[in-house]
């Protein structure tokens, strides 16, 4: 995953690149998204200010900043753990997602997404469903 940051004032950016396999999103109670809904939502471009100002090294002073988050290339896993738990208390809201995940709109533009074999595995009714790009189907034990 590719995180840029840029600097409003001095019109600098920062990039950083990092492995990571696993996505946090965070649930919100009565929103009522899809999977894809609260990834666009992560990965959608934000503005860093106030309390959570960019500190940026040629101003020397925190500052308003653009953040981006990308892929340059997904991961062959891919773990998405949906945070559902607020102070304490645990959220209940229904999380719809379909057996396919598009990621193509997150890369960066001028890559492309890994291509060839794709599966889904999705804890569902105390079970594991694996879904795969050959539309094959099985359900596989739970882990005790």
């Amino acid at each position: 995953m590719v995180s840029t940051v840029k600097c409003s004032s001095f019109d600098r950016s920062m990039t950083k690149t990092d492995n990571t396999q696993d996505i946090s999103l965070h649930i919100e109670e009565d929103a009522n998204l899809s999977l894809e809904e609260s990834l666009y939502d992560f990965f959608h471009p934000g503005t860093l200010e106030g309390e959570n100002a960019y500190w940026c090294d040629t101003c020397q002073t925190t500052c308003q900043a653009a953040k981006n988050l990308s892929y340059t290339c997904t991961p062959t896993i891919l773990i998405i753990h949906l945070k559902r738990l607020i102070l304490g208390k645990k959220i209940q809201t229904h999380i719809s997602f379909n057996t396919t995940l598009d990621l193509e709109p997150y890369v960066t533009p001028g890559h492309s997404s890994l291509h060839g074999r794709h599966h889904f595995t999705p804890w569902h009714e105390r079970q594991w469903a694996l879904h795969s790009n050959d539309e094959t189907r099985r359900q596989m034990d739970p882990v005790q």
